[in-house]
């Protein structure tokens, strides 16, 4: 706390304050009429009327002295300061830092927690005038209204009118880093102003170091822990099917609230729509699955949606996938194998399975899946580069080593082993090549009797995915490439497997498990992105449309062969388009970190170069506090009083 004056030329004034002293001293009284014979009378008159009198009334005396000092005391404007404010003449650039991530949309009583955070923003401004402002926003990509601090305020009200909340997730440290380099050069007092919502899941690691001289101040909007539902989680199982393949979709809902919840979920595939209720706990969530049977090739759009609550921004979430039309299996062994013969009826009962033979491996013909019935151990390392475009489906013939294929080092060789009644196997129910069978209402997929197998070792660098009842292994995944391994023979003569019913769907999810997938990440994208498209057909020139979700035509940019939108991305589904039909779809989904709008006790630390907000209780305490009004408040109220203290004194003229 200080205290300024801002007229300290009127100190002399305060000597004024002695004049009710100087009247009393020279104030001559009126002598009574006495009637006496004695001169002592006359002596005392004498004395009662002298030029200096002392004085009798001293609580009229104190009440004209105070109101005098008061009066002289406002012209000195006394002003009371905090510890914080900057002094008289001092320049202040001030930057507001205000958050409008995704949780600012939520609304609380009328107005949206934005809302009020730019009310606060444009209050801050019309009561501190500093000399030089600016306003940073917190996005995903932080950004300024002006490349640097500006006296034109009047601008920045007029921009905080205009903005709205974007359902981003805000880069907080990135905003802060983006207002200290903007106060690095600023003039006289610098400080930092945040207004956010301060949600805790979003602010709990903050805190920030400030460089000495910059002053970092927080101010909360948000009043309360609102409830809130949420679609957090929509996968799709396989991310890349092929037609006729039935696709689960994954879908998990989130209750951020104290009490228990029922909503309706429902999963649009296509136009293909399905429905379930769900019954939430309190703070907790639920999952539910879909089975959806993709008919047809090419891009496939899933949108799972709950019934719209008071934040409806996380109310959907969105997925694309591609439906491809075909694996193409090719089969390095002769037309006549049995492998091959097996593998012609497979993809015969199968339409999306397509077989191709493959006897040159040097000539290896495009395809998903190369199957290798009777490997005798050569070339692993190309296999393994192979690999990294296409899976392999190895059978290795007894007596080489595995572990080069799998990425180890020696290991022990495989034995042939022979029994006249057959081995039994089973799968990891936990994998996710027999997930279809984890539930068992098809029985056990590798269902049969084995009367020939080639022993795996233990110890080799590969993940078991299927057991013989004597826990030999039976397939082996390599841990970082798609190699599977297998023992499990499709020879009609060594074996039952391929005459069992739960054969074929078997096989299928093995090949769809194994057959790589497109990358799903080219259909999605995070909000605040700049969409972007390429065009693989450089020589087509024919210029794409992006369709936004609300189906608007977004204005594009474009260099090259590449297209990129003006505008950063918000959560829907945008179709890139050529010739009315669609070449690219993109999910974009509501940020999952912005759906728990629960605030923050108080606002996190500041820093060491920080103290508690100042200007959010009192920003005319932090202009500092004009005191002559109340001084001339105070010398009328001495002024009044002295009539009233007049009724009290006892009359010293006695007659």
């Amino acid at each position: 706390m200080s205290f300024f004056l801002q007229n300290p030329a009127f100190l002399g004034l305060l000597a004024i304050a002695g004049l009710p002293l100087l009247v009393h001293l020279l104030s001559r009284a009126k002598p009574p009429e006495y009637r006496f014979s004695n001169i002592a009378f006359l002596r005392k008159a004498i004395a009662q009327t002298s030029r200096f009198k002392k004085p009798k009334d001293w609580i009229l005396l104190l009440l004209r002295t105070l109101a005098v000092l008061a009066l002289v005391a406002a012209f000195l404007l006394p002003i009371l300061l905090s510890e914080n404010a900057p002094l008289p003449g001092e320049k202040r650039s001030l930057v507001i830092v205000v958050d409008r991530s995704a949780s600012m949309a939520a609304r609380e009583d009328a107005a949206s927690r934005f809302d009020a955070a730019t009310a606060r923003a444009a209050e801050i401004l019309s009561d501190i005038r500093p000399d030089l402002a600016n306003i940073v926003w917190i996005d995903s990509a932080p950004t300024a209204v002006f490349p640097e601090p500006a006296p034109n305020l009047g601008f920045l009200g007029d921009e905080l009118a205009r903005a709205t909340p974007r359902p981003e997730p805000g880069a907080i440290d990135a905003a802060i880093e983006l207002a200290l380099r903007q106060l690095s050069d600023a003039p006289g007092r610098r400080e930092i102003y945040v207004i956010s919502d301060f949600q805790e899941i979003a602010w709990k690691n903050f805190s920030p170091t400030l460089p000495k001289g910059v002053r970092l101040e927080m101010s909360s909007v948000a009043k309360s822990d609102l409830p809130n539902l949420a679609v957090s989680s929509l996968v799709t199982i396989p991310s890349a099917p092929v037609a006729g393949q039935q696709v689960v979709a994954q879908c998990r809902v989130v209750n951020f609230s104290n009490e228990p919840r029922r909503v309706s979920l429902t999963v649009d595939a296509g136009g293909s729509r399905q429905s379930q209720d769900l019954s939430l706990p309190a703070n907790g969530e639920a999952e539910a699955a879909f089975t959806v049977r993709v008919p047809n090739p090419g891009l496939l759009p899933f949108t799972a949606e709950i019934d719209a609550d008071s934040f409806p921004g996380d109310d959907r979430r969105h997925a694309v996938i591609r439906v491809r039309e075909s694996i193409r299996l090719a089969v390095a062994a002769p037309e006549n194998h049995p492998v091959t013969e097996t593998l012609a009826r497979v993809a015969a009962s199968i339409p999306w399975l397509e077989l191709i033979p493959a006897a040159d491996l040097e000539r290896l013909p495009p395809c998903e899946i190369l199957c290798l019935p009777e490997w005798n151990g050569t070339n692993p390392e190309k296999l393994r580069d192979l690999a990294k475009t296409t899976a392999l489906l190895v059978y290795p013939s007894p007596g080489f080593a595995l572990a080069p294929l799998l990425g180890g080092g020696d290991a022990q060789m495989p034995a042939l082993q022979t029994d006249p009644t057959g081995w039994e196997a089973s799968p990891d129910p936990e994998h996710p090549a027999f997930r279809l069978f984890s539930q068992g209402q098809f029985g056990n997929p590798l269902a049969g009797k084995f009367r020939e197998r080639t022993a795996f070792p233990k110890d080799l660098p590969a993940t078991v995915i299927a057991s013989f009842s004597d826990n030999i292994p039976a397939m082996m995944m390599a841990n970082n490439l798609p190699i599977l391994v297998s023992s499990l023979s499709l020879d009609p003569a060594k074996s039952t497997w391929s005459t069992e019913a739960p054969f074929l769907p078997a096989i299928a999810e093995i090949l769809l498990h194994l057959a790589p997938s497109a990358s799903a990440a080219s259909f999605a994208a995070l909000p605040g992105d700049t969409l972007a498209w390429t065009n693989p057909a450089t020589e087509t020139a024919i210029n794409p449309v992006l369709e936004s979700p609300s189906s608007e035509a977004i204005p594009l940019e474009s260099t090259a062969a590449t297209y990129r939108a003006t505008a950063p991305a918000v959560p829907g589904i945008y179709r890139w388009l050529i010739s009315g039909q669609p070449v690219q779809l993109t999910a974009v989904n509501f940020p999952e970190s912005e759906s728990d709008l629960a605030p923050m006790e108080s606002p996190p630390s500041a820093g060491s170069d920080s103290s508690p907000s100042v200007l959010a209780g009192n920003p005319a305490f932090e202009q500092g506090l004009n005191l002559w009004p109340y001084l001339v408040a105070l010398g009328l109220l001495f002024l009044l009083l002295e009539p009233l203290a007049g009724r009290f004194i006892a009359p010293t003229n006695t007659r």
